[in-house]
């Protein structure tokens, strides 16, 4: 492997990487695969990275994004294989003031797969659930002045999604629209 003007300075094996998220000194890591749900690494020496604490998942579902700000994780909860529904889709939503101590405030469910794809800046999670009567991932705002009581604020669809509201669907020999 070769790159311009930079050097490998130090190596963490961490199997089936997806998202890279860095909040100051630390470096979040969600994983496509389980059991690694979400790694947490100390990289305040970049010689010397350190895992600080993982966040497990179970078996057929990921947590393959991480978002934090204000010392709040959240990591979407998606199914990924044959998850069992006894888990449950949606997001994990953790305090990680004390980054090696990750501690859980709550997890917002949702129906069917989860939640695929979302941006978080501090105070609203813009994020894609799939949501019970509608067919597909919709967009969903939820606002999170409360981290553990996640409340709704704003939902949007394409027309034809809201199937249990009776709108027609026009795509049945199509994927079933995400929108993220």
């Amino acid at each position: 492997m070769h790159a311009r003007n930079t050097r490998l300075i130090a190596h963490i094996d961490l199997p089936g990487g997806g998202q890279v998220w860095v909040e100051g000194t630390t470096l979040f890591v969600g994983h496509m695969k389980n059991p690694n749900g979400t790694s947490i690494i100390d990289v305040r020496d970049p010689k010397k990275p350190e895992l600080l604490a993982t966040v497990p998942m179970p078996e057929g579902w990921h947590s393959h994004k991480v978002r934090v700000a204000n010392g709040v994780m959240i990591v979407n909860h998606e199914r990924f294989g044959q998850g069992s529904p006894d888990f449950g889709g949606g997001l994990g939503i953790y305090d990680v003031s004390t980054p090696a101590k990750p501690r859980l405030l709550t997890k917002w469910k949702t129906a069917g797969k989860g939640v695929h794809r979302y941006s978080f800046d501090g105070r609203y999670a813009y994020i894609s659930p799939t949501v019970e009567g509608y067919v597909g991932n919709i967009c969903m705002i939820l606002d999170l002045a409360n981290p553990a009581k996640p409340a709704e604020v704003g939902r949007w669809w394409i027309p034809g999604q809201w199937a249990a509201g009776g709108e027609p669907y026009p795509w049945a020999e199509y994927a079933e629209p995400r929108c993220h």
